[in-house]
């Protein structure tokens, strides 16, 4: 892993502990340093729509655990913590996660084992609740993250990358 990647995953990782241990506001600010630092490291306007579209599928998926009671955020809507660390997982699929690209089963399986452990801390560190028994939750996290990689590792992924940039249109 070159140095990049490891700034890129490091700065995840510091996103989200900032995002779960201080709030909305925070997680703002992380997420601006991240996407800043990203941006830096790495111009490519392609990843503008994969973070994009990770902001959306995640007030999605969050809006309907919520709904289902997989998770209880106490509010009507996803808390900006949350869809924070969803846009700054995305950038990490193209540069530090760039080896479950194109590998969905991989995929599905880093979604199946991880997503309820990131899930189980929200609620650890108070962030969230249970709407319903822990399993129920834990399984029902498992089962989609591992549908939502795998369709992030072989669709997503590689149609942004086949995107060409806005740099060689203008050539």
């Amino acid at each position: 892993m070159n140095y990049k990647k490891l700034i890129n995953f490091t700065l995840f990782v510091a996103g989200w502990w900032t995002a779960l241990l201080y709030g909305n506001a925070l997680a703002l600010i992380a997420l601006f340093l991240v996407l800043m630092v990203h941006f830096i490291l790495w111009r490519d306007v392609r990843d503008i729509f994969l973070i994009l579209g990770f902001i959306f599928c995640g007030f999605g998926v969050e809006w309907a655990f919520m709904a289902y009671g997989v998770q209880d955020y106490h509010s009507n809507l996803p808390p900006a913590w949350s869809v924070c660390i969803w846009a700054m997982l995305a950038t990490t699929m193209r540069y530090s996660l760039s080896w479950l690209v194109n590998k969905p089963l991989l995929a599905a399986l880093a979604g199946l084992l991880v997503a309820p452990a990131f899930y189980f801390n929200t609620v650890q560190f108070g962030l969230a609740g249970w709407g319903r028994p822990m399993w129920e939750c834990l399984l029902v996290i498992a089962l989609v993250w591992c549908a939502l990689a795998a369709l992030i590792s072989a669709v997503l992924v590689p149609a942004i990358e086949q995107m060409e940039t806005a740099e060689s249109n203008l050539s």
